[in-house]
């Protein structure tokens, strides 16, 4: 057997003592793999200034994989641009919620003009491009790539968010991003991986640090917010649309339903950002936590307002409390009403999650200027781990060599001195690289990479088949080991070549045997049985309507109305004779078991959610209305046409279904300055409803 010293080298090429555009490179046996591709988020980087070193790359299209974390600008935010600029030519995998969030936050993130973010980076068309690259893996699932072993686990900072474990030659890294194990409303702490980690890249964001209990902190929080509507003053909680907005939300629509005195004060959200992803929140109901599995639709809000045009927000005179977005102050609605409020002492901002530097945030909280009067608070609910939380992770891991980012480099020393201290019998050593500086690791080859195992059967006709077809493609009589390593890099050969078998430790070794090979298990004592699960909700339209929502979620499923039956890869869904009950039967499997609690739980609130889209539709029609009629416009509604008319001439239709204009007026030059204000004051309205 062969000693091979090979370094591992895993170089920041951002958030490397820094919190921000956060994007790790690993290279370990001619393998490459990038950890995110994000934005830095303060004011001082903009442009190409706010994007990862991708300079430091030697070949880009020699990367073999890029693994996103979760959907937050600084993680995913530049992966557009790198798409679109460089050569890449693996594979991007995320999980499904992140992949359908990502899109959303790119395309809104381009909508607002935000001081920290240049909209000549991305655009709509690359943001679509990506998406049409990127595929999705689910918690626990393993995949094997060009020699990769990879593995992801819940991470519990927003939804979907993952953990990566790679494993390259028997060696495993686990890059955590950001993540948090602390128990939340609706989101489930992050899983604790039960293989050897040899390397942990962990975020250092909270360094040394400890947050308070989170009983303390809700308590300091709804305190700070009554005391402030008491003294007639309004409160501003600056969030992450796509982080923290729910959880609050849940906080202070459960207190307010607790206490009766407070209802008097509105909360309004303004995070329409938010507000678009609770129906992937509720599609994906099976990775949210506790409460919801125990029957409680915790996004169904009592006392949050969001409905509200912003400036009918501002004019109300009655304390409130106010949620927008971004969490930092930069931009968007956030800025917005900070500059509106920040002259009376009155008022309070709370800033939720870590106050980037460079941010109006972190300005307000350590520095702020004489003129402003408001007063900042600071309670974290940010989900990402503190010393307690990182510490017991590393007491549970043990890995060999632990390397910290995203954090400050006065919070990444100070957690790097703690853990040497504390774990100096674990870990051999701690580093807190700067970007663009490298970390080089040694590992001897693996001895379990190296041992022999006989695949026998089924299976071993098939690899009998491949190396048959690889030797007449490359004209190689003789396989060695060289060969071996040849043929594992073929891509001609190995593309979408997958062997599934069960692994035996015998007496005569390691053997591999296809798993419909019944009689070969039963040898060795290996039963194989089938759990087949069945469930019923109330049907509440036609088993055809119930076909149109599957196959919106599930564009594979077929629809069989001889049998009254829907079938979506093992799941059949149908209609038992004189029932008004929607029947779930599959032969249980991971996968099956979360498809078939998730539809039924979208299908359970659909007629609800449609419900609530005609209502808000509804508003928003006689909204524009209203607005256009306090302007030089007249409007009148013909066929479900609204026509914008000035002078009886009609410039513009708006579809009252869909809210989409469309210019029928001839666009002559006089034309074209009415038509523009029309379009200017149609899509303004549009873009700021909530």
């Amino acid at each position: 057997m062969n000693s091979d010293n090979s370094k591992l080298i895993i170089t920041p090429l951002g958030a490397g003592n820094e919190v921000g555009r956060s994007c790790i490179l690993l290279q370990f046996q001619e393998k490459q793999i990038m950890f995110d591709c994000g934005i830095h988020m303060n004011k001082e980087n903009k442009g190409v200034m706010a994007l990862p070193y991708f300079n430091k790359i030697d070949k880009i299209e020699d990367i073999d994989l890029i693994l996103i974390t979760h959907f937050h600008l600084d993680h995913c935010g530049a992966l557009p641009y790198f798409l679109k600029n460089y050569k890449f030519k693996g594979k991007i995998y995320m999980t499904t919620p992140t992949k359908e969030i990502y899109g959303l936050v790119l395309k809104d993130s381009i909508k607002v003009k935000s001081e920290d973010f240049s909209q000549d980076l991305i655009n709509e068309q690359s943001i679509e491009q990506s998406l049409k690259n990127i595929d999705c893996i689910d918690y626990d699932q393993e995949i094997h790539y060009q020699g990769i072993k990879l593995k992801c686990y819940n991470a519990g900072h927003v939804l979907g968010a993952a953990m990566f474990m790679v494993e390259i030659d028997g060696v495993r890294v686990l890059y955590t991003g950001d993540y948090s194990t602390e128990k939340e409303r609706h989101l489930r702490p992050a899983q604790l991986p039960l293989e050897k980690i040899h390397v942990l890249i962990v975020e250092a964001t909270y360094g040394d640090t400890q947050h308070e209990t989170r009983t303390k902190r809700e308590e300091n929080f709804l305190k700070e917010i009554v005391s402030t509507l008491n003294g007639g003053g309004n409160v501003l909680l600056p969030v992450f649309a796509t982080g923290r907005c729910h959880e609050l939300l849940i906080i202070l629509d459960e207190y307010w339903s607790k206490n009766p005195l407070v209802q008097q004060f509105p909360i309004y959200s303004t995070c329409t950002l938010a507000i678009k992803c609770t129906h992937i929140f509720q599609k994906h109901f099976n990775k949210l936590g506790n409460k919801y599995h125990k029957g409680e639709n915790l996004f169904k809000f009592n006392h949050i307002n969001t409905k509200k045009h912003l400036q009918d927000i501002l004019n109300n005179p009655k304390p409130k409390v106010v949620m927008a977005s971004p969490g930092l102050l930069q931009s968007g609605h956030s800025k917005q009403i900070y500059e509106y409020w920040c002259k009376d002492e009155k008022n309070q901002v709370i800033i939720t999650g870590p106050a980037v530097q460079g941010t109006i945030a972190h300005q307000l909280i350590h520095n702020p200027e004489p003129d402003i009067k408001i007063r900042p608070a600071q309670i974290s609910f940010s989900a990402h781990a503190d010393y307690l939380q990182t510490s017991s992770f590393i007491d549970s891991l043990r890995p060999q060599h632990v390397i910290l980012v995203h954090g400050t480099q006065h919070k990444c020393r100070d957690l790097q001195k703690k853990i040497e201290i504390n774990f100096k019998d674990i870990v051999e050593k701690v580093w807190a690289p700067e970007n663009q500086k490298q970390v080089e690791l040694s590992f001897q080859r693996s001895s379990v990479s190296q041992a022999g195992c006989k695949a026998i059967g089924e299976l071993g006709n098939q690899i009998e088949n491949f190396i048959i077809t690889f030797q007449e493609k490359h004209n190689q009589h003789k396989i060695d080991e060289e060969t071996v390593e040849s043929m594992a890099d073929c891509t001609c050969c190995t593309n979408d070549l997958y062997f599934n078998g069960v692994l035996l430790n015998t007496e005569h070794g390691f053997m591999l045997v296809d798993e419909t090979d019944k009689e070969t298990l039963q040898q060795y004592g290996i039963e194989q049985n089938q759990i087949y699960n069945q469930m019923y909700i109330p049907l509440q339209c036609s088993l055809e309507q119930v076909f149109n929502y599957v196959q919106e979620l599930n564009p594979e499923a077929q629809f069989h109305p001889d049998d009254s039956l829907i079938v979506v890869k093992d799941l059949e869904i149908r209609v038992p004779v004189s029932s008004v009950l929607l029947q779930f039967k599959w032969i249980s499997s991971p996968k099956t078991d979360d498809l078939a609690d998730s539809l039924a739980f979208f299908l359970s609130n659909v007629n609800q959610n449609k419900l609530n889209d005609e209502e808000l539709l509804k508003d928003k029609q006689k909204g524009l209305i209203k607005v256009l009629q306090k302007t030089e416009f007249q409007t009148e509604i013909i066929e479900n046409k609204l026509n914008v008319k000035n002078k009886n001439q009609v410039f513009i239709q708006v579809d009252l279904n869909t809210l989409n204009p469309s210019v029928v007026a001839e666009e002559t030059q006089e034309n074209k300055n009415i038509i523009k204000r029309a379009q200017t004051i149609i899509e303004s309205y549009l873009s700021s409803y909530l």
